[in-house]
């Protein structure tokens, strides 16, 4: 059954992406203040809405997105859902 969605990110720009959310504080703090203009830097200029944190949700830990980075990197590569597959989950 297809799904609908925008398209993911291409997976040098997703390992890029978990790589610079694991290990780089400023850009963490960029990303959640402007994910698109964060996807930009990294040489992302296409729309990824499902990147964007809503109201209420944080960024996941640097531990977690390690613990979960092939779970993570296969979500974002694939077709996007509206959640954000980046944001802090609870029990983890």
């Amino acid at each position: 059954m297809a799904q609908d969605g925008p398209p993911g990110l291409p997976p040098r720009i997703a390992k890029l992406l978990l790589d610079k959310l694991e290990n780089d504080d400023d850009f963490r703090d960029a990303f959640s203040k402007a994910p698109a203009q964060a996807l930009r830097s990294i040489g992302h200029a296409d729309a990824a809405p499902c990147l964007a944190l809503k109201a209420g949700q944080t960024l996941a830990s640097p531990e977690q997105i390690k613990a979960q980075r092939g779970k993570l990197q296969e979500v974002m590569v694939g077709i996007q859902s509206q959640d954000c597959a980046l944001s802090a989950q609870e029990g983890d």
